[in-house]
C-alpha cells in the first residue's frame, strides 16, 4: 500500500491533473511517427506502381523511408519545442496563481519534493508519449518489412538527440516560469531566452557587414555557441544524410554532451530561482525586482539593433544617421513598453528614467562602436610574431574538393578543406598585402581582388578577415609569387598535390579546350596525376596572371560530381601525356572547320528606356544578317550579326578565347564584356568538337581587338 505522503503517491496525484497534457502529447507523437511512417511508405509504394525497382531495391527504399520517418525528421524540433513549452508551463503554472500558491504551500509537502515531482512527471510525459508514437510507427513499418537493425539504431540515436533537446527547452521554459509571475509573460520570457543569442549574433553579423569593409565569416562562422535551436536546425540535415548509424552517432555525441551540460546549468538556475521566489511573486510581471533593469537593458539593446538592421536593409545610400535615429527611437519606445509591462499600468511609461537612460546610452554606444570602429575590428592587422600560420583564399582561384568514404565519394566544402590543409607560413607577405589595403582605397585600385584570410594566432585564436589586393600592381606580384608559388599554398589549395585517391576513382576523365573534348583512359590515371603534380609544382602567381589556360582537365565522379584543373602551355609533362593519346588539341579551329559565327554586341553603354519590350527590327546588308531588339528589363540594346565568309571567320578567330576555360587570374577587363561570340562548326569538320552535347560553342573577344567589320556590323543604326 502506498502512503499518501510518499513520493509515488504525490507523483500519481500530479499525473491525474495532467491527463489533458498526456492526451495532447500522445496524439502529437502518434501524428509525427505513425502519420509520418504511413505517408513515407505509401509514397514509396506509389512510386513503385510501375515496377521500376527490383524486389530488393524496393525493400531498400522502404527501409530508407522508414528510417527517415522514424529517425531524424528536420522539422520535429517544432513539435518537441511545443511539447516542452506545454509541459513545463502547465506543470509550474500554479506559481502564477496566488490562490493555488497558498493552497499548495499549505499542504505538508516540501518545496523540494513538489519541484521534483512536477519536474520528473514532465519528463515521463514526453518519454512515454514518444515511446508510444515510436513503437506504433515501428510496428507499422515492421508489418511492411521496412525495419532493419540499422533503422532501429538510427531510431535510438534520434530518440537520444530529441530527448536531450527536449531537456534543454523544458528547462528553459521552467526557468522562464520562475522568473515571471504571469502565464503570458512566461511565454514572452521563454521567447526572449530562446531567441536572444541567435538574434544577437544575427544583428552583430549584419552590422559588421554593413559598417565594416573587411568582415568575413567564410572560414570561421560567426554563430551562436549555446543555442540548442541553432545546433538542431543547422545540423539535422547533415546528420540525416550520413551514411551509417555509426557516423550519425559520432556526429551526434558532441551535441548530446553540450546539450546535457546546458540543460543541467538551466535546471540549476531554475531550481535556484524556485527556492528564492516568494509567494507574493504570483501575478506580478517579474518575480525578482532586481531583474527588471537588467532585463530592460537586454531587451532594449536587442530590439534597437533589430530595428536598426531592418532600416539598414532598406537604406541604399549609406544614411547612417537614419539608422541611428531608428535605433534611438525604438530604444525610447521599448523602455516605455517594458515599464508598462512591469507594472501593468500605462501611467508608468516614464517611470525609472535612470535605467531607461542607461539603456538608451548603451544603444548609442553600440552604434558608435560600429560607426567609428572603436574596437579596431576593421583596421586589425596582427603583428607577424603573433601569427602561427595563415589560410589564404584568393577568390580568383576556384576549386572543388572530394573525399572518398567507405561507400561513395562526396564533396568537401572549400572552407572545410582549406582550414584543414593550408598552413601558410609566408606571414609577412600576407600582412604586407593586408596593410596596403588599409592605405589604398578600393576605388584607387586598377584590378582589385577580394582575398579571404584566416590568421591562426599563437594564442590559439583563429581570426578571419577579408581585404582587397590590386592584382595589377607590379609591387604585389613578387609578394603573390611567394604566396601562390609556395609548396604550402599549393599543397593546401590543390587536392591533387597531396591526396590522389579520389581521382583514381574517377568514372570519366576529359580534356577539353572549350569545344574540343577527348576522353582519357581511367586505367592510366596514375601517370596523368603524376604529370599534373610535377607541372603544378612549378607554377606561381605570374604564370596564372599573365597566361591563359590552353585547356581543362575534368575528373567526373559518381552523382554528377566533378573537379577541374586548368592546363597551361607550360605544363609540358601533361601536354606530352595528352599527345600520347592524341587529345592535345589546338585551342581554336581553322576557318575551314567553322560554318558560321554569330557576334552579339550588347551595347552596355546604351540605355534605351523609350523602346518597348518586344520591338524588333530585322534587315540584311547582304553579308551579315542582323537583328536589333530592346529589352526593357535589362535596359540594354543588343545587336547580332552572322558571319559566313571564311575570310571574316579567320579574322575573328584571331581575337577570341573560349568562354568555357577559366581565366579568373587574368585582368578583369581581359575580355570585352560588350561582345559574345557563338560558333557553329561544319558537320564534316575534322576538328574534334563535341558533337553529342552541343550545337554551338561560346567565345569571348579580347578587349580592344574586335575587328572593324564586326564593330561596324553590330553598331546601332
Amino acid at each position: 500500500m502506498i502512503s499518501r505522503n510518499s513520493f509515488w503517491a504525490s507523483s500519481l496525484e500530479n499525473h491525474k491533473r495532467k491527463i489533458g497534457v498526456w492526451i495532447i502529447a500522445v496524439l502529437a507523437q502518434l501524428l509525427v511517427y505513425v502519420g509520418g511512417v504511413t505517408v513515407y511508405l505509401s509514397r514509396i509504394r506509389y512510386w513503385n506502381q510501375d515496377g521500376r525497382w527490383t524486389p530488393e531495391q524496393f525493400r531498400q527504399q522502404m527501409v530508407q523511408a522508414a528510417q527517415d520517418a522514424l529517425g531524424f525528421q528536420p522539422f520535429l524540433w517544432l513539435v518537441v519545442t511545443a511539447l516542452a513549452v506545454l509541459i513545463g508551463g502547465q506543470g509550474f503554472a500554479y506559481l502564477n496563481n496566488r490562490r493555488k500558491v497558498d493552497l499548495y504551500h499549505s499542504v505538508p509537502v516540501s518545496r523540494k519534493r513538489r519541484f521534483l515531482v512536477i519536474y520528473l512527471n514532465g519528463i515521463m510525459i514526453y518519454v512515454g508519449a514518444t515511446l508510444v508514437g515510436l513503437l506504433a510507427g515501428i510496428a507499422i513499418a515492421a508489418a511492411q518489412r521496412a525495419v532493419s537493425g540499422a533503422v532501429l539504431a538510427v531510431v535510438g540515436i534520434a530518440f537520444a538527440w530529441n530527448l536531450m533537446f527536449f531537456l534543454v527547452v523544458y528547462h528553459l521554459m521552467i526557468l522562464a516560469v520562475m522568473l515571471t509571475g504571469h502565464d503570458l509573460l512566461a511565454l514572452g520570457m521563454f521567447a526572449v531566452l530562446a531567441l536572444y543569442e541567435p538574434a544577437f549574433y544575427s544583428c552583430i553579423s549584419s552590422f559588421r557587414y554593413y559598417f565594416f569593409e573587411r568582415t568575413s565569416s567564410y572560414f570561421v562562422p560567426f554563430t551562436t555557441r549555446f543555442s540548442a535551436f541553432e545546433d538542431y536546425t543547422d545540423h539535422v540535415y547533415q546528420i540525416k544524410y550520413l551514411g551509417t548509424p555509426q557516423e550519425m552517432g559520432e556526429t551526434v555525441l558532441p551535441y548530446l554532451g553540450k546539450w546535457l551540460a546546458l540543460a543541467l546549468l538551466l535546471l540549476a538556475a531554475a531550481y535556484l530561482c524556485y527556492q528564492k521566489r516568494s509567494s507574493e511573486a504570483a501575478g506580478k510581471a517579474i518575480a525578482f525586482r532586481k531583474l527588471k533593469p537588467v532585463l530592460k537593458l537586454a531587451v532594449v539593446l536587442e530590439v534597437s539593433m533589430i530595428v536598426g538592421g531592418i532600416v539598414q536593409d532598406s537604406v541604399y545610400d549609406g544614411n547612417n544617421m537614419l539608422i541611428l535615429a531608428a535605433m534611438f527611437l525604438s530604444a525610447v519606445i521599448c523602455c516605455g513598453v517594458m515599464e508598462v509591462l512591469y507594472e501593468f499600468d500605462l501611467k508608468c511609461m516614464l517611470c525609472h528614467w535612470v535605467s531607461s537612460g542607461i539603456a538608451v546610452l548603451c544603444v548609442l554606444a553600440v552604434f558608435s562602436v560600429f560607426q567609428f570602429d572603436l574596437t579596431g575590428y576593421d583596421s586589425y592587422v596582427p603583428e607577424a610574431e603573433q601569427v602561427e600560420s595563415i589560410v589564404f583564399e584568393p577568390n580568383a582561384d576556384y576549386q572543388s574538393y572530394v573525399e572518398e568514404d567507405s561507400q561513395h565519394i562526396e564533396y568537401i566544402g572549400s572552407d572545410e578543406y582549406l582550414m584543414e590543409h593550408m598552413y601558410l607560413t609566408a606571414v609577412q607577405e600576407v600582412l604586407t598585402l593586408a596593410a596596403k589595403d588599409q592605405q589604398i582605397s578600393y576605388e584607387d585600385m586598377e584590378d582589385p581582388r577580394n582575398v579571404q584570410v584566416v590568421y591562426r594566432l599563437k594564442s590559439g585564436r583563429n581570426v578571419e578577415r577579408c581585404f582587397y589586393v590590386d592584382f595589377a600592381d607590379p609591387d604585389n606580384e613578387e609578394l603573390l609569387n611567394r604566396i601562390v608559388g609556395s609548396a604550402e599554398y599549393q599543397e593546401g589549395r590543390y587536392q591533387v598535390m597531396t591526396d590522389q585517391t579520389p581521382y583514381e576513382q574517377a568514372q570519366k576523365i576529359t580534356y577539353t579546350t572549350g569545344s574540343a573534348a577527348g576522353i582519357l583512359p581511367r586505367e592510366d590515371v596514375g601517370r596523368l596525376l603524376e604529370a599534373l603534380v610535377t607541372d603544378m609544382a612549378q607554377t606561381d602567381y605570374s604564370l596564372f596572371r599573365h597566361h591563359l589556360p590552353c585547356g581543362l582537365l575534368q575528373f567526373e565522379f559518381e552523382d554528377y560530381m566533378s573537379a577541374e584543373y586548368p592546363i597551361y602551355d607550360t605544363y609540358t609533362h601533361v601536354l606530352d601525356y595528352l599527345s600520347e593519346y592524341n587529345v592535345c588539341y589546338p585551342l581554336l579551329p581553322e576557318a575551314e572547320d567553322v560554318a558560321s559565327i554569330t557576334v552579339t554586341n550588347y551595347h552596355n553603354e546604351v540605355y534605351e528606356d523609350s523602346l518597348e519590350t518586344g520591338d524588333e527590327m530585322y534587315y540584311s546588308d547582304g553579308e551579315a544578317e542582323m537583328m536589333l531588339w530592346a529589352n526593357q528589363t535589362y535596359e540594354s540594346v543588343m545587336v547580332q550579326a552572322n558571319f559566313y565568309e571564311k575570310e571574316q571567320i579567320a579574322e575573328i578567330l584571331k581575337h577570341i578565347y573560349p568562354s568555357g576555360l577559366p581565366a579568373n587570374w587574368c585582368n578583369q577587363d581581359e575580355f570585352d564584356s560588350n561582345y559574345s561570340v557563338d560558333m557553329v562548326f561544319e558537320q564534316d569538320s575534322d576538328y574534334p568538337y563535341d558533337r553529342t552535347n552541343y550545337y554551338y560553342f561560346n567565345y569571348n573577344i579580347f578587349s580592344g581587338q574586335a575587328p572593324d567589320f564586326v564593330i561596324e556590323a553590330t553598331a546601332l543604326e
